[in-house]
Order: C-alpha cells, then sequence, then structure tokens
C-alpha cells in the first residue's frame, strides 16, 4: 500500500512524526495519523475423506504457473474462516468445513505490501473439482506424490499442517 501524501480528512500535506516508536505520516493541521494495517488473507489447507492435500496451478500472477495452496483475500463483511471458504469455493467449486486453525503469518509481498495470512485446515466432503479462471488445473495429491510447491509461504503452511497433525 503506497502512504498517503495528503490527509484525506483535510487536505493538507502530510509530515512524518515519530508517532508510538514509529515514523508514520501524520497532518499537523487536524492530527489524522495514517497507520499501514496489513491485508487479511485466508489460505486453504484443504484434505479430502482420504486425508490427500488439494494443492491448485495458478493462472495468473503473483506466482503465475506455480502450486499453491488455495486462498485469497478477506473481504469486508466477512470473517477470516468465511474468506477462506468462499475462496475455496470460487476457485474450486469445492464445500468444506473449517477443522482448525494451521497459523498465523507475516510477509511483505509484491504488490500488496504487508500481508496477514491465516491457514486453516479444511475438510471437503466432496472432492468433485471445478477450476475458474484463476487456476489452471487442481487436484488431491497423497503426501507422497505432492506436486513442488515453490511459494515459500505455501510450503511453510504445508509442513505446519503436518506437524500440526503429527500433535493432534
Amino acid at each position: 500500500m503506497k502512504p498517503y501524501l495528503f490527509c484525506p480528512v483535510c487536505g493538507e500535506k502530510l509530515d512524518r512524526a515519530i508517532i508510538d516508536g514509529r515514523g508514520r505520516n501524520v497532518c499537523l493541521a487536524c492530527s489524522w495519523v495514517h497507520y499501514i494495517n496489513p491485508l487479511p488473507v485466508a489460505i486453504a489447507v484443504a484434505v479430502n475423506r482420504n486425508d490427500e492435500l488439494l494443492l491448485v496451478r495458478r493462472a495468473h500472477a503473483p506466482a503465475f504457473n506455480e502450486w499453491s495452496l488455495p486462498g485469497g483475500f478477506v473481504e469486508t463483511g466477512e470473517t477470516a474462516e468465511e474468506g477462506c471458504l468462499r475462496e475455496l469455493m470460487e476457485e474450486t467449486s469445492l464445500e468444506g468445513t473449517i477443522d482448525s486453525l494451521i497459523g498465523i503469518y507475516h510477509r511483505e509481498v509484491e504488490p500488496y505490501g504487508s500481508l496477514l495470512v491465516l491457514a486453516y485446515r479444511v475438510v471437503v466432503a466432496d472432492d468433485a473439482i471445478a477450476v475458474n479462471h484463476e487456476l489452471f488445473e487442481a487436484g488431491f495429491y497423497p503426501e507422497h506424490l505432492i506436486p513442488e510447491v515453490r511459494i515459500p509461504l505455501h510450503w511453510e503452511i504445508i509442513r505446519d499442517a503436518a506437524l500440526y497433525d503429527l500433535v493432534q
């Protein structure tokens, strides 16, 4: 996210100041402070009744043509869980149930900036996949046949999900 140059409240040029121990853009005329917050993202670690992992191959940037977990931005008015299930449905036509929270991660990425990523284990009952325009393909894979996932965060989430399963 690009920082504001002018105050959205009164229109004055913003100045830099240390507020709460951080450099921030602030309006000296009306005291408005530009806090730059991360965008929320929800990721599904979706498994079918055979405990096979759902992976999707992306058809758009970022990470064009890479294998990943399904997910996307949480929209206004929905919880992270709802966003996770909506993204799963939009991308693959799969309905699922949130089983557990795998983890919460922070990343700085181009072109979006700061992201707060919530990863959930999702169980799907019917694994009949129909991909949308965002994907080239999708499928459920047993552990020994998982395609190479080269997005570092997605690989970390898969690893954390496996560790989570071990302690259950």
